[in-house]
């Protein structure tokens, strides 16, 4: 099943428009009988029909394996036919099933500009596709300078990376289609500052509104900072990128006072080391110090005791003391102070032996054993 065809002399056949795209009726291909007409894909035999649901196409009389068009879903068809549909109620020109010479790449739905160039297709994806290959395809048709919007009705792993739409099909006859993924807004409350919320939004709307709203120009695909790509207006790009640039002073801001308050802390870090170096040298000098006033101490000492120790000798000869003689002395004579005798100069005089603490050591009285003083 397709909704177009090739006849040799009318030349390309499209079952959607009223005149065939070639100035030509339905009835002139419809129930025509030796009317040779060729699948545009496979070049195979199609003939003219009506489907229950009143939709004109093309069909092969033997389906063919390899025909991409005759293995297309009912479902595929109907799509296809809804968003040439709304391309020409947004004023274009659009036809089906278009493919470049190279046979690189074929549209299911090829819009045209003012101006008669392809500039957008439309591909109603169904069947399952890896992010790769929709990646791929996408670039096929830059190549040729043709933008490319994939639709699905399901979720798919490659709606993210592409511009795309996910609808959601009428539940009744003569209902409209929605697209339920893949237009956005950019919600930021009032006032905008970087404490209010800001967040991008995906929006329901017709199928009819969303074609026309990207044919014209009034959306564009927008790839956000996580890499999803969606459809979204100008003016939600521009008030996101001023939220971009205030959380980018903000961020600015909160990094230079951060690395301000780390240069403090950094400062009062290394006050506190040298503070902690200061005490330590005050600690080492007092202990020098100290070291230094023992040191003293104990030379003067040390000199003290060695003068003590000299005057305790009385030079080359010795001295000595004499007892009282052995008679019974008197009172008056116990109370003498003892002499010294043999002694190398006067300096041993009575005089100087009274103020010599060892000799008024010596001359402590002391106790016979009959009790009397001696």
């Amino acid at each position: 099943m397709g909704y177009t065809a090739v006849h040799a002399r009318w030349g390309r056949l499209d079952a959607s428009l009223d005149d065939l795209g070639c100035g030509r009726s339905w009835a002139d291909v419809h129930r025509v009988k030796g009317l040779e007409l060729a699948c545009p894909e496979c070049r195979g035999r199609v003939f003219a029909r009506i489907s229950p649901h009143r939709a004109r196409h093309f069909y092969h009389q033997v389906r063919p394996r390899d025909c991409a068009l005759a293995n297309e879903s009912p479902e595929h068809h109907l799509l296809k036919l809804e968003l040439a549909t709304a391309a020409r109620a947004a004023g274009f020109r659009a036809e089906l099933e278009v493919g470049n010479e190279a046979r690189t790449w074929r549209a299911d739905v090829l819009v045209f500009d003012r101006q008669d160039r392809p500039f957008m297709a439309l591909e109603a994806q169904l069947s399952p596709m890896t992010p790769q290959d929709a990646r791929m395809r996408t670039d096929r048709y830059a190549a040729d300078g043709v933008a490319v919007c994939w639709i699905s009705m399901e979720k798919r792993p490659w709606e993210r990376g592409v511009p795309s739409l996910r609808l959601a099909p009428p539940r009744n006859r003569g209902d409209a289609w929605t697209v339920r993924y893949g237009m956005a807004r950019y919600t930021w409350a009032t006032p905008h500052t970087v404490k209010t919320k800001a967040a991008w939004t995906h929006i329901s709307c017709f199928l009819d509104e969303a074609i026309r709203w990207i044919l014209q120009g009034r959306v564009h695909a927008h790839t956000g900072p996580d890499g999803t790509v969606w459809w979204t207006a100008r003016s939600y790009v521009q008030l996101a990128v001023v939220r971009a640039r205030l959380e980018a002073d903000a961020e600015a801001v909160m990094q230079e006072v951060a690395a301000e308050q780390r240069r403090q802390a950094a400062e009062q870090r290394a006050a506190a080391a040298e503070q902690r170096r200061l005490a330590a040298e005050d600690r080492r000098l007092a202990a020098e110090q100290e070291a230094q006033e023992q040191r003293a101490e104990q030379e003067r000492l040390t000199a003290f005791f060695e003068h003590a120790a000299s005057r305790l000798r009385c030079g080359p000869r010795s001295c000595s003391w004499s007892a009282p003689p052995p008679a019974r002395p008197s009172h008056a004579a116990t109370r003498a102070p003892p002499t010294a005798t043999d002694c190398s100069s006067t300096a041993g005089s009575m005089r100087q032996a009274r103020f010599n603490w060892p000799v008024w050591c010596a001359l402590t009285p002391q106790r016979s054993p009959g009790g009397l003083r001696t």
